[in-house]
């Protein structure tokens, strides 16, 4: 029991022993990688766009992206050293093409020269952000007009799993929408946990008028 606390305690910022094997089981555990499909699927990645991961982990979904975008460029944006380097070996080929860049930094003081983006996602990281609104408001501010972001949440432990991803779910629709976002809230058939992808449009509007949003199954 204490190693798989330990273990889990890993997910929010890996490091060490540990963390590396938390990253070795993100990049290889069938659920996380159909995850990282899922969302990916969601934002119809596009081969020339540019698209920015927050939290790349082990780099898979960094991987997974650049299969698409084979003619843009695909940014991975990670507080964490030790996944860093895991990713930069998984994306090592098109890291070297030019394909993907890998920065070690926080969403709220991100690199200065980091670009525009068409789109922008995140996958089980959105629990470990202590200021969302302040989190999405800046990711917001690297987004090109009409740009997308997709925030996937799965609850990875607890005995009240559907009501912790419902409740996720519509905090992350309510900051969407008072910052002028379109969105849509789709569940994800993702092993036997309950997985919400929320996905949202800019539409340019005020950051005081709110925008309705839709429910998927």
């Amino acid at each position: 029991m204490i190693f798989q606390e330990g273990l889990v305690a890993q997910y929010r910022k890996p490091d060490g022993g540990m963390g590396r094997l938390a990253g070795w089981i993100m990049a290889h555990r069938r659920s996380d990688r159909r995850r990282n499909e899922r969302t990916l699927e969601l934002l119809d990645l596009q081969q020339r766009e540019r698209v920015l991961e927050i939290g790349y982990g082990p780099g898979l979904a960094i991987q997974l992206a650049s299969q698409s975008v084979t003619e843009g460029q695909v940014f991975g944006l990670d507080h964490s050293p030790t996944m860093h380097r895991q990713a930069q070996r998984r994306n090592a080929r098109t890291i070297a093409a030019g394909r993907v860049e890998l920065l070690v930094g926080d969403v709220l003081d991100p690199p200065t020269n980091l670009p525009d983006f068409d789109k922008i996602f995140s996958v089980n990281v959105v629990q470990f952000w202590s200021a969302p609104e302040a989190t999405f408001a800046a990711l917001k501010r690297l987004l090109k007009p009409g740009g997308s972001i997709a925030t996937t949440f799965m609850p990875r432990v607890g005995a009240a799993k559907p009501g912790q991803a419902r409740a996720h779910a519509r905090r992350i629709g309510r900051v969407l929408g008072s910052l002028g976002f379109e969105h849509e809230v789709h569940w994800l058939s993702v092993g036997k946990n309950p997985t919400v992808c929320v996905l949202g449009r800019h539409q340019g509007l005020s950051q005081d008028r709110p925008v309705r949003h839709r429910i998927r199954d």
